[in-house]
């Protein structure tokens, strides 16, 4: 694909009042892959006028650092058009590869990203492939090995997350799908390589990591021996079972902050009332369900570091059609937030982290 020219009919559309030229078809198997490595720079120009383009019209533009999709059931142009009308200005989208279909037959890579920059740069920024079932759990170690050549490869400028402890999602827990219950050692071969990938690289990495007492050690010895690994740890404050998480506070997060200025935290959780059903408990500790607004603590941490935090949908290939209802859920994440923290939380952060600059 030629960007440049994708950029000068970005830049028509923009003079035509529209934020960015939808897909040519629904779905991504209409496209071919576009070619590498990506050109990351001239990409940054396209999502630079999308970002402007969406705060021209009044609204402070959301970057998703942490969603996945499952390639074949994606609708493209349905995404488009919601994401431009509710101020959505670019998706971390990583292709899940994997379900039972799979399990004889493992693969490893998924080069769907290729194919969904060809079909709409302005909106998405490529991001390895995902490491969850069965690929990651059975084959950790030759999966973040595949991961590191594509990357290197492909010029990716974000990982995708990676599962090394997870319990069954709600979903899941509906279809009695009890192999998501996974459990990886963070300081196992495979995490040491992907730490190690991550620190001599600088690019940022993602994990889904259950909030246990018993966990943390592991976490801050594997901090401490990468500290310029760029960790993003999913879910802030989404707490399953409590009674395996007794130490877990705003105070214990941001005292790992100031240990760790290496570590960052996505905040992408449920809404005030969403109950974990195998625990019966609200497992988005972080709000104050009397008020709907977040914590006064949480709240200051945030507030406080402010470029820690980072927007996210948790948008996965089960759940294609929870986007305006994630959207929905950031918005009100910022509301409890000043405005400058807002506008760095929804897509600064996001920024500065990927690429190392201010925007």
């Amino acid at each position: 694909m030629k960007i440049f020219s994708f950029v000068m009919v970005f830049i028509l559309a923009l003079c035509a009042d529209s934020i960015s030229p939808l897909p040519t078809a629904n779905a991504l198997s209409s496209f071919e892959k576009s070619s590498i490595p990506f050109d990351i720079p001239t990409l940054k120009i396209l999502w630079k006028e999308r970002i402007e383009a969406i705060r021209a019209k009044g609204m402070i533009p959301l970057i998703d650092v942490e969603s996945s999709f499952n390639p074949s059931k994606f609708d493209l142009i349905d995404y488009a058009k919601i994401m431009d009308d509710k101020g959505v200005a670019l998706i971390a989208f990583s292709p899940q590869i994997g379900d039972n279909a799979y399990t004889k037959a493992l693969k490893l890579w998924h080069d769907a990203s290729r194919q969904l920059i060809h079909a709409d740069a302005a909106r998405y920024v490529p991001t390895s492939t995902a490491g969850i079932y069965p690929a990651w759990t059975s084959e950790p170690k030759a999966f973040i090995n595949e991961t590191i050549k594509q990357v290197e490869k492909q010029h990716y400028p974000l990982l995708g997350e990676f599962e090394f402890r997870h319990y069954l999602s709600p979903r899941q827990v509906k279809r009695n799908e009890y192999y998501r219950d996974i459990s990886i050692p963070i300081d196992s071969e495979a995490g040491h390589l992907l730490f190690d990938f991550a620190e001599k690289t600088g690019i940022a990495f993602q994990i889904h990591y259950e909030v246990e007492d018993t966990l943390l050690e592991p976490l801050e010895k594997m901090l401490n021996a990468y500290p310029h690994a760029k960790v993003i740890w999913c879910h802030l404050a989404q707490i399953r079972y409590s009674d395996r998480a007794k130490q877990y506070t705003s105070a214990f997060v941001r005292g790992l902050l100031e240990r760790h200025p290496n570590l960052y935290f996505d905040l992408a959780f449920g809404d005030k009332d969403s109950i974990y059903k195998p625990s019966g408990e609200h497992h988005s500790t972080i709000w104050d369900r009397s008020s709907g607004q977040l914590k006064s603590e949480w709240a200051q941490l945030l507030e406080d570091y402010p470029y820690h935090f980072l927007s996210a949908f948790d948008i996965g290939g089960d759940r294609h059609d929870e986007l305006s209802e994630k959207i929905h859920v950031s918005r009100e994440v910022l509301k409890s937030l000043s405005p400058k923290t807002q506008e760095i939380i929804a897509y600064k952060a996001f920024w500065k982290l990927v690429f190392n600059e201010e925007i």
